[in-house]
């Protein structure tokens, strides 16, 4: 026989006082003396009460969950960003509910509805592309959402990013200040932010330095470390290959060195490499990455605090946030010092 569940109603009558007190022992809602408290304490200890979480929240309009999409959780970078937002929404109380889309649109969308059929407090998402139908339908409903990474132009929601187009301007600069005319850049999606400002900061610094733009040196992949593999060799197989190579993520930046291994090519002696992106192994690897850092855990934190800020409905106008990068000049661009240069937006 299925044993019955205990009630608030069960603890009341144990502990010989209203339902109404034992809600406000539970919830904190009003003071209760001391004894009281003490009795009704007793009374759900003793009989072994557990209050229904989800429905007293919901009665609220608050589930204290917060759906996260992200477009690729083995990317390291994202692991850092999810971290700092559990770090920040954790310590309101909040659980994340994850979802991984794998740059997939389709999943994005569905993710969408899903979390939201859920009754998450708001939404933290990083877009896949520029595709934003989904996420104005959670503008338009008033759910609070944070755009990361990513921007959507058409959609008026608060974002938190980096400065993309400053950061491989600078990395790009640095190249040619170390005396390479033909770099190769192998960039994600120009649908999405990175991949679009990221190429756009490479041709400023081809332009700043009366460079021209050689569109075969120009290749679109997919943020995947399979694509940064399968460019670089299309970069080699030219007829004059470059002297550099740009990857814009460090995914894209490991499949750039195994196939500079693979072709037994020397770095920096034979080409140098930069990445947009650090990761903690880069320093120790030979030779040590050139690299922009970018402070993935502060753009977590950053994009949770903000999503507090609209569930407690502290503000409504929408914010961006541009975070600075730092240029870390190390041995794969030809230098032998670590050096670091920090840029201001």
């Amino acid at each position: 026989m299925q044993k019955k569940s205990i009630t608030i109603k069960d603890v009341a009558r144990y502990a010989g006082v209203s339902t109404s007190t034992v809600s406000h022992v539970i919830n904190r809602t009003r003071f209760v003396k001391d004894s009281t408290r003490q009795k009704v304490l007793k009374a759900i200890s003793d009989l072994g009460y557990h209050p229904n979480i989800l429905a007293r929240n919901l009665r609220r309009s608050k589930t204290n969950t917060v759906g996260l999409i992200i477009c690729d959780l083995t990317n390291p970078f994202f692991s850092e960003i999810l971290r700092g937002i559990e770090q920040c929404l954790g310590k309101e109380g909040y659980s994340i509910i994850v979802a991984n889309t794998d740059y997939d649109i389709k999943k994005e969308s569905d993710s969408v509805r899903l979390f939201y059929s859920k009754r998450v407090d708001g939404f933290i998402i990083v877009p896949a592309s520029n595709e934003d139908r989904h996420v104005k339908f959670l503008v338009d409903n008033n759910v609070p959402i944070v755009l990361l990474d990513r921007k959507l132009d058409k959609v008026r929601a608060d974002s938190v990013i980096v400065d993309n187009f400053g950061g491989t301007k600078k990395l790009t600069a640095h190249l040619i200040n170390s005396g390479h005319r033909r770099i190769g850049i192998i960039t994600g999606s120009t649908n999405c932010t990175p991949g679009k400002e990221r190429l756009a900061g490479y041709l400023e610094a081809l332009k700043m330095s009366n460079l021209s733009m050689d569109q075969t040196l120009i290749k679109i992949g997919n943020f995947k470390q399979e694509s940064g593999y399968k460019l670089t060799l299309e970069l080699l197989s030219l007829p004059s290959p470059p002297t550099a190579i740009v990857a814009c993520n460090n995914l894209m930046g490991l499949g750039v060195l195994d196939a500079l291994k693979d072709r037994k090519i020397h770095i920096p002696e034979e080409i140098a490499v930069g990445v947009f992106d650090d990761m903690p192994w880069f320093r120790h690897i030979n030779p040590p990455l050139t690299v922009v850092a970018q402070p993935s855990f502060e753009l977590g934190v950053t994009a949770g605090r903000l999503l507090l800020e609209q569930i407690k409905k502290e503000r409504r106008k929408p914010r961006e946030i541009v975070f600075k990068v730092d240029l870390v000049v190390r041995d794969s661009a030809g230098e032998k010092e670590e050096k670091r240069s920090k840029m201001y937006i």
